[in-house]
C-alpha cells in the first residue's frame, strides 16, 4: 500500500513536469470538420514495487476545421483536474505542404498550454510549436460513392515531427535558476484510420538531450540516462 501510494504523489508531482499529450490532428481536418479526440499516456516511469509503465495521463480535445488547410483545437487534461491542477491547451495546425497526389504532407502546430495549482495558487504557462511530416499508405481517393458509403477504411497515416516547449519562468520550485529554456520532443506516431473513426499510437521523446538523474521520478528512456520515452493511444471521432 505505501507503494502505491508514493506513486500516486509522485504522480501529482510530475503533472506539471510532462503532461503533455501526443501530437494533435498532424493533418489537418477538413473545413467545417469537427472531431473530438480522448487521448491517454505519458512519460514511462519506474515504480517501485509495481511496475514500469506510462503515466496515466488523459485529455480530451476538441478540433475543427477553419478551411482544408487550418485546424484549430483545444484540449483539457482531466488526470491532472484529478489532482487538483486545473490544465488547458490550446493550438492552430496549419497544413505548410501536401504532395500533388496527397500522399505527403508537412504541417505545423503553433500553441500553448497552461496550467493553475487550485491549491497552491500556482499558474504556469508553456507556449509550444511543432512541426510533422506525414505519410498516407493504402492510400485512394475518395470519390461520391465513397462519402456515402459508411464504416469505410481510408488512408492510415504514419507521421514524425519535432515539438518544442518553452520554459518562461526564471526560477524553478524552489527557487532555482531555471537553466532549460526549451524543452524539444521528438515523436514518431501512427493513425488507423476508417471514415469516421481512428486510432492513434505515438512514441514520443521527451527532453531527449537532458540529463535525467537525481529527479523526484526515475524515467525510463530509450537514450538512456536522458529524458524519457512517452507512450500514447488516442481515439479520435470526425463529424
Amino acid at each position: 500500500m505505501k507503494s502505491i501510494f508514493n506513486f500516486f504523489l509522485v504522480l501529482g508531482v510530475v503533472i506539471f513536469m510532462h503532461s503533455c499529450g501526443p501530437a494533435r490532428f498532424v493533418e489537418p481536418l477538413r473545413k467545417h470538420q469537427n472531431a473530438i479526440a480522448l487521448d491517454v499516456g505519458g512519460p514511462i516511469i519506474k515504480v517501485p514495487d509495481l511496475a514500469v509503465t506510462p503515466i496515466p495521463f488523459s485529455s480530451i480535445t476538441y478540433g475543427r476545421g477553419v478551411s482544408n488547410k487550418l485546424t484549430l483545437h483545444g484540449s483539457w487534461y482531466t488526470t491532472a483536474a484529478i489532482f487538483g491542477v486545473a490544465q488547458v491547451g490550446a493550438g492552430a495546425t496549419y497544413g505548410v505542404w501536401k504532395s500533388k497526389r496527397k500522399k505527403h504532407g508537412v504541417s505545423t502546430m503553433l500553441g500553448f498550454n497552461t496550467a493553475v495549482d487550485l491549491f497552491e495558487n500556482n499558474f504556469k504557462f508553456w507556449p509550444q510549436l511543432d512541426a510533422h511530416y506525414y505519410f498516407k499508405y493504402n492510400y485512394k481517393e475518395r470519390n461520391q460513392e465513397d462519402l456515402l458509403t459508411n464504416g469505410r477504411k481510408v488512408a492510415n497515416l504514419f507521421y514524425a515531427g519535432i515539438g518544442t516547449w518553452y520554459e518562461l519562468a526564471s526560477k524553478k520550485a524552489h527557487g532555482e535558476r531555471q537553466e532549460t529554456v526549451v524543452v524539444p520532443m521528438l515523436n514518431i506516431g501512427h493513425d488507423l484510420n476508417w471514415k469516421r473513426w481512428t486510432f492513434k499510437t505515438e512514441v514520443k521523446l521527451i527532453a531527449p538531450f537532458s540529463l535525467n538523474e537525481d529527479i523526484v521520478v526515475d524515467y525510463f528512456s530509450l537514450t538512456g540516462k536522458n529524458g524519457a520515452t512517452g507512450l500514447y493511444l488516442g481515439l479520435i471521432h470526425k463529424f
